[in-house]
């Protein structure tokens, strides 16, 4: 990691680029969403070269800068960040491409760092059962120190059933994602009128989550705009009573990830 990039150092900067990401989310589908990333990422690769004279002229910047505080340069040779993320997004499609587990998923996206530049990221974050609830067991939880509401992340695998194409009506909501939801809402209620879960994980993480944004991650690209339709009625069904939850597929989760640090 550079030594002038570490956590918390980016906060304003990436912070208004989340607000812009969720902003948008909320207004726009993920279908339109991507469409208009991919344009981006065309443009993006037309005008590479001149990006990376820019990196090579920043990386100048940055050792003299070190070298003006008495810091020691950048170990090993000389490397972009840009194409650190790149490459880091890049594994990540692949393990997609071979169905890779959920667990593979997870580890190579904490590995990657992209979570982590500007909010503290606390994986497997539990909660005892109780006579009214079950054990709980989050994937992933996103701290944001106050700059963002906290954020409960589920993964699964990119082969994860979104839609079901068969019987009548011949598209719905698949049992696997009906059960994926209830599951991230079961989390949400839980921190909502749980408060001794909600302490045992302060206590035990140092995390207050109040009010958590809900992220479901699952299944791949959707093929048209009414898919993403079906899934926005999910997402409302949830918001009814209470919580916020938004289903992302990889793909767009990816893509929004590479607009947010670009």
């Amino acid at each position: 990691m550079n030594p002038f990039i570490s956590l918390g150092t980016l906060d304003p900067f990436l912070s208004e680029r989340l607000r812009m990401a969720k902003a948008i989310r909320a207004h726009a589908s993920e279908d339109a969403i991507l469409a208009v990333h991919e344009a981006a990422m065309t443009v993006r690769r037309e005008t590479a070269f001149l990006s990376d004279v820019m990196e090579d002229i920043d990386n100048e910047l940055e050792d003299a800068v070190a070298a003006a505080l008495g810091e020691p340069p950048a170990f090993g040779p000389k490397y972009s960040h840009r194409r650190q993320r790149e490459a880091a997004i890049g594994r990540l499609r692949q393990l997609l491409e071979i169905r890779a587990k959920e667990r593979e998923l997870q580890e190579a996206l904490l590995n990657s760092g992209l979570l982590s530049l500007n909010c503290r990221v606390v994986q497997e974050v539990a909660m005892a059962p109780t006579d009214t609830y079950p054990g709980m067991r989050m994937d992933l939880v996103l701290d944001w120190k106050g700059l963002e509401p906290s954020q409960v992340i589920e993964l699964k695998r990119g082969s994860h059933l979104l839609l079901a194409r068969r019987g009548k009506p011949t598209e719905r909501l698949s049992r696997e994602l009906k059960k994926a939801v209830n599951q991230l809402a079961s989390y949400g209620h839980r921190l909502e009128s749980d408060s001794d879960a909600a302490e045992c994980i302060n206590i035990r993480h140092s995390l207050q989550i109040q009010h958590p944004e809900l992220r479901l991650v699952a299944g791949r690209r959707l093929p048209d705009g009414h898919c993403y339709d079906l899934l926005s009625l999910a997402e409302a069904d949830v918001a009814n009573s209470g919580l916020n939850l938004q289903i992302y597929t990889w793909d767009g989760f990816l893509a929004e990830l590479e607009s947010i640090l670009d």
